[in-house]
């Protein structure tokens, strides 16, 4: 008798495979087949997976080795000298979309609250897409992916003081101690990164051995990976975080670059939990019931987002065509996200309504980000190439 286990895994590879095949044929991204298994075999629809929380917890480590692998492809030289730029996009960002949500909210009777938690939630970007997008486009060690990059690794910092600030909203504030490790985790992180531009980091032991060894390679970039990503969980900041500045910090030496390629094909495995985990919070009726409003929130976000980011793109002194693809590739909401509302719905500071219809957004602009992308790039095409 085959167990549960066995049969649950060969279902969702085979029906995972069948939508990797059609969306080839689409030449759309592979984690859309992640999301719409997660819709097909969870309780709105087959039944099939009945334990999501497990899925989530696995799909965490999914982002921790992309995270990871991901941060040994950027130049942390490059992004120091330019570290300025990425910081001006990310917390005017913060900003601008508040003042757009409270302009929209102030008409239709939104709490301050209620404008506070939606204003972080869509100025959080996927770094699970745009690191992905990047990477498969070659773009990555651009000016323009750097930046991009940069962006996105202050969102991550972005998010502990957005939980401290949901925590503080319903009177439960944090400790002193958890503040002051905190402040003490981003300090560590900063010089454990000033350490690497200058190269004065130990260097590891025996590499000509381990080259030759792939199980101690994988082990070792295990250990490497999640140790960082537990210390920088264990410090207040997001485990992610901490993976990729490891990432980061072993792709400044070419010897041990194979430490990132050496857990490709487990991120591979567990990334696609995290966007099955997506599609199995969704209540397949309640979209469909809300379908035109959560379409048009999700067009509504696009194009706030777009025209945020390219204007922030252009002020730091971009070109207008890479300002426009800039605000494209931040457009969608993040992984991040779905934190702040799981939280925000566990403090009591919104009901399920409106958590259905944020989760819904959030995966509606990630299922249609490379469509927007698309056709952004379609339309820059027309204007005329400038200078930066």
């Amino acid at each position: 008798m085959p167990s549960d286990l066995f049969s649950g895994i060969a279902i969702l590879s085979f029906v995972v495979l069948l939508l990797i095949f059609l969306l080839r044929r689409l030449q759309q991204p592979y984690f859309i087949a992640y999301i719409l298994s997660g819709i097909l075999l969870g309780p709105g629809v087959l039944n099939i997976i009945h334990s999501p929380e497990v899925v989530a917890q696995l799909g965490e480590a999914g982002i921790v080795l992309l995270m990871f692998s991901i941060g040994t492809e950027v130049d942390i030289r490059h992004l120091s000298r330019n570290f300025l730029r990425p910081l001006f996009i990310a917390m005017v960002q913060v900003l601008l979309s508040f003042i757009c949500l409270y302009a929209i909210g102030s008409h239709i009777g939104w709490s301050r609250n209620i404008v506070l938690l939606l204003s972080f939630i869509i100025s959080l970007s996927s770094s699970a897409i745009v690191f992905q997008y990047l990477e498969r486009t070659g773009e990555i060690k651009s000016q323009l992916g750097s930046i991009t990059c940069g962006v996105l690794l202050i969102q991550d910092i972005l998010v502990v003081p957005m939980i401290l600030v949901l925590h503080f909203l319903t009177g439960s504030s944090a400790s002193s101690l958890d503040l002051v490790k905190v402040c003490l985790g981003g300090a560590f992180i900063i010089l454990f990164l000033w350490a690497s531009i200058r190269k004065k980091l130990l260097r590891i032991p025996m590499r000509r051995e381990i080259v030759a060894d792939h199980d101690l390679q994988v082990f070792i970039g295990f250990a490497i990976c999640f140790g960082m990503a537990w210390f920088s969980a264990w410090l207040g900041l997001s485990p992610a975080f901490g993976a990729f500045t490891a990432g980061m910090v072993i792709g400044q030496d070419k010897a041990t670059k194979w430490l990132g390629k050496s857990v490709v094909p487990f991120r591979v495995f567990f990334m696609s939990f995290f966007f099955l985990a997506i599609g199995l919070q969704l209540e397949v009726l309640f979209f469909a019931a809300n379908f035109g409003t959560i379409l048009l929130i999700t067009v509504v976000v696009l194009l706030i987002n777009s025209i945020i980011n390219s204007g922030l793109f252009r002020l730091t002194g971009n070109n207008w065509r890479d300002s426009i693809y800039g605000g494209a590739l931040l457009s969608q909401i993040g992984e991040f996200s779905f934190v702040l509302v799981t939280l925000a719905a566990s403090l009591g500071l919104v009901g399920n309504y409106t958590y259905q219809i944020t989760l819904a957004v959030i995966t509606c602009t990630m299922l249609f980000s490379t469509l927007w992308l698309t056709v952004i790039q379609k339309m820059i095409y027309r204007l005329p190439l400038e200078k930066n």
